[in-house]
């Protein structure tokens, strides 16, 4: 049996599949991000419910069978698994290992393959990074540079670990379907609900941020400054123009900042850029240091060594070659 929403094409429904059939409706709906799975698992059974929707995907799914599967190119994004029955192995940098009583976080840059073992099952979540840091960076109320990491596993009789997989399985239960099928407004909204779920309750580098109290609302024409400088890296504008551009004086702009951002604006301008050039080193398509730097407003390439060294411990060529900030 197979089934589809006609409305928004965002779950696949499967009972009891051959891994081949599975693996061709999945790249019909979603894309052919597994491209060999499939030959990969030959005689597997695969059942359950699949999602994703603009760069979250969720999951309540079961394997037949024992299995090993290599994974293609890495992927950018974490996947957080709930076993429900069975195990599975990530073999990665180390080996990891989930059962009923264990979830693992795994980041999927760094997988190699998985095993499948006594007729697996989980609940689960993958999200992309860049969504993940650009949420926390909202809800903590300032630029994340320091890489997001994850306790990579978790004692599943938490409750509030609990509620995630409570939540999976309202998303990919039957009785949803009609709601989120009932309105544009639903898919997104259960996109924020999963995001903020494993945020607040796997445990991470700034779960303790996340419990601080919330920071003060900024006014209006510093909310304007911060957003044309998140969208507009590249533009490296002056205190005076952000200024005209948010309709108050440069004073008033600078006071604002050093009260509801914590810095000055040349700091949080500073910070903003550094995100995003890590971001074009890691995940880039080759491009030098020196480019980087230039592209993001660093007119002194050694300044901006210096610059990107203190914040996120390492040298911008030791993240342009695949090395990343320990936790």
């Amino acid at each position: 049996m197979f089934s589809v929403s006609t409305r928004q094409r965002i779950i696949l429904r499967a009972d009891n599949l051959k891994s081949d059939d599975f693996f061709a409706r999945f790249s019909k709906m979603f894309g052919n991000g597994y491209p060999d799975l499939a030959s990969q698992t030959p005689n597997i059974i695969i059942g359950g419910v699949y999602g994703r929707h603009e760069g979250v995907s969720f999951r309540r799914l079961h394997y037949q069978g024992n299995f090993t599967v290599t994974l293609p190119d890495p992927m950018d994004e974490i996947t957080f698994v709930i076993p429900t029955e069975g195990r599975i192995v990530f073999n990665h940098t180390s080996e990891s290992c989930g059962a009923p009583q264990t979830g693992l976080a795994i980041d999927k840059a760094d997988i190699r393959s998985m095993r499948f073992i006594d007729n697996h099952a989980h609940h689960g979540i993958s999200l992309n990074r860049g969504v993940l840091t650009e949420r926390l960076s909202t809800l903590i109320g300032k630029p994340v540079l320091q890489r997001l990491v994850f306790d990579s596993t978790v004692d599943l009789q938490n409750p509030a670990l609990q509620g995630v997989k409570g939540l999976i399985a309202m998303a990919t239960g039957v009785e949803f379907d009609a709601l989120i099928h009932a309105g544009t407004l639903m898919p997104s909204r259960l996109r924020e609900m999963l995001i903020d779920a494993v945020l607040e309750t796997w445990p991470h580098n700034f779960t303790q941020a996340l419990r601080l109290p919330a920071p003060m609302i900024a006014p209006r024409h510093v909310k304007l400054a911060v957003e044309y400088i998140q969208a507009h890296p590249e533009q490296l504008l002056s205190g005076v123009d952000l200024a005209r551009l948010s309709n108050v004086s440069h004073r008033s702009l600078q006071e604002g900042f050093r009260r509801f951002m914590g810095v000055s604006i040349v700091s949080y301008q500073r910070q903003v850029r550094l995100q995003y050039a890590y971001d074009a080193l890691a995940y880039g398509a080759g491009a030098s240091v020196a480019h980087v730097a230039l592209r993001f407003g660093f007119s002194n390439v050694g300044r901006f060594c210096q610059y990107f060294q203190s914040a996120y411990g390492l040298r911008p060529a030791d993240v342009k070659s695949g090395k990343r900030p320990r936790r």
